[in-house]
């Protein structure tokens, strides 16, 4: 009985507990100092003192994330078709921003909504903030439909961006980014409260999450943290939210602190990498020009301040009204020109010429592997003969002329690495799996040999690509050694005074064979040649 209890306790997660009792006794302490009167001012502007907009799109967001994507079912999820990709695959302009790429993605944009969402919300107000409104007087006045009013935006917004967004972006990041945006022009201070509690809250979930990791070294292929980032759709969507935000201090006749706007715009530009102005050359290598970005940041910060204090109730700044006319004007122009910037890039059109030849059909989908090749889905942007790049990309391809999708979906880079990998298409309602597997061997002093087979689920494997030979530096008993790929195994060619002497197969693990007048022994990933008393490793295996 007392191993079984003994048992039960070493099964309570301790860490974890801790953490929770941690926050609970912070909560309580925080109650103790500050009373009620952090909940009094919620309760003053919303129902309940709950945020029921923002509570409203998370949940639709969430339920899109398990449901749609399939994070519900499935493991893995489903991205690919989902993504803005272009203007004639609508599908992907409309649900592009609301959905994203992983359980991280999907908790960071999350937080970030509820964070920024609540002052949003909280600014806006459930409740009419003008002498002598009723609140059941008008629609408009309706803390119900005040409430609807927020997530209604926010799709608004999400569209917004998707729309604009340049390139096959995915997540509600922009949204954020536009809440962020709306919360520092209305109350600067409050959202640096906010901003600073998310990394709280963030801290939190992490130690719940993870509460006590190991963590060693490892090999494995990562791109540039910036390189991930849609930094083109958060500016949109950051510029979006400030100009909402200026258009509701305008009608309330509000004016926050130029300063305290200055400085949170500063803030968080700066900690979420809007200065991170990159662009990509293909082949997994990205230029990022740190000091023009480096300069937009603080550019934007003096530019939003300014444009805060301009009172005029016109829809549009102009030049009559000053400096900050002049500040308004110039980020109007800006968010103008961030928009326009993805017109040609979403206006590609991928044909059926531009689908890869040989490849792994999956209904409308081809899934192959190719090496230096072009970018069809850059090549197809309607762009002047002297902005096209001749970009080449290698990996695992997957395109659809139906969908206006052709993507590396796996570099070669890391599918060398990692040897194999696994990509998902689909659409609506439906998902399947297509299995990549790299299998190669390494020839000392020249290059690997290597073959890619592709494999839907449950169905035999074909292998797509296969590399040229590669020749051993060095000789065996007087022979030269040749490896290439045949199918889906390898050949060895044995070479004498430039005379193919003989050639066979590699002989299967722990096994051995005689070509040529050498005896080959395999012995896991190791492939010996022996001859003339000699015994030299001529190869190792990657798979």
């Amino acid at each position: 009985m007392l191993q079984s209890l003994a048992e039960s306790l070493a099964a309570v997660p301790v860490r974890p507990l801790v953490v929770v009792l941690a926050v609970l006794a912070t909560g309580v302490v925080v109650r103790r100092l500050f009373g009620g009167r952090l909940t009094a001012a919620l309760r003053r502007r919303l129902l309940l003192g709950v945020p029921w907009g923002t509570l409203l799109t998370i949940a639709g967001v969430l339920a899109v994330y398990l449901f749609v994507q399939g994070a519900y079912w499935h493991a893995d999820l489903l991205v690919t078709p989902f993504r803005t990709w272009s203007y004639f695959y609508p599908l992907g302009l409309l649900t592009g921003a609301f959905t994203h790429g992983s359980v991280g993605h999907i908790t960071g944009n999350l937080l970030g909504t509820l964070v920024y969402g609540t002052v949003v919300e909280y600014v806006w107000s459930h409740y009419p903030q003008s002498r002598g409104e009723s609140s059941f007087g008008s629609l408009r006045t309706n803390p119900f439909a005040r409430i609807l009013a927020v997530p209604l935006v926010m799709a608004v917004v999400g569209v917004f961006t998707g729309v604009f967004a340049l390139g096959p972006i995915v997540g509600f990041s922009g949204v954020v980014f536009a809440l962020a945006g709306f919360a520092l022009v209305t109350r600067p201070t409050l959202f640096l409260g906010a901003f600073l509690g998310s990394r709280i809250i963030d801290l939190v979930y992490t130690a719940l999450r993870s509460p006590e990791p190991t963590v060693g070294g490892s090999v494995q292929f990562v791109t540039p943290w910036w390189a991930n980032i849609a930094i083109q759709g958060h500016a949109i969507g950051l510029l979006a939210g400030v100009f909402l935000g200026m258009a509701l201090l305008r009608a309330r006749s509000e004016r926050p602190g130029p300063e305290r706007v200055f400085f949170a715009t500063l803030v968080f530009a700066t900690v979420q990498g809007l200065w991170a102005v990159y662009v990509p050359l293909g082949g997994g290598r990205f230029t990022l020009f740190r000091w023009l970005g480096t300069v937009l940041v603080l550019l934007l910060a003096i530019l939003v301040a300014a444009a805060t204090l301009y009172t005029d109730r016109r829809l549009l700044p102009d030049f009559e009204g000053g400096w900050p006319s002049l500040a308004g004007f110039a980020l109007l122009v800006a968010l103008a020109a961030l928009c326009l910037a993805s017109v040609p890039a979403n206006g590609a059109d991928i044909g059926a010429a531009d689908l890869p030849e040989d490849g792994l059909e999956v209904r409308d989908y081809v899934v192959t592997y190719e090496e230096d090749v072009r970018n069809a889905y850059v090549d197809s942007m309607p762009l002047p003969p002297t902005a096209q790049q001749n970009i080449t990309e290698s990996g695992v391809v997957v395109a659809s002329a139906d969908r206006e999708i052709w993507t590396i979906a796996v570099s070669r880079s890391r599918l060398a690495l990692q040897g194999d990998a696994t990509v998902l298409v689909g659409g609506v309602g439906w998902r399947e799996a297509v299995s990549v597997d790299r299998r190669s061997w390494s020839v000392p002093g020249n290059d690997s040999v290597y073959s890619v087979a592709l494999a839907r689920e449950g169905g035999e494997a074909r292998t797509v690509y296969t590399s040229g030979p590669s020749t051993l530096d060095g000789r065996v008993a007087g022979r030269n050694l040749t490896l290439r790929p045949v199918g889906s195994g390898f050949e060895i060619a044995v070479t004498r005074n430039g005379e193919t002497v003989d050639r066979g197969p590699v002989p299967a693990n722990t096994s051995s064979r005689d070509i040529g007048g050498l005896t080959f022994e395999r012995n896991r990933s190791r492939l010996y040649a022996a001859g003339n008393g000699t015994r030299v490793i001529v190869a190792r295996s990657g798979s």
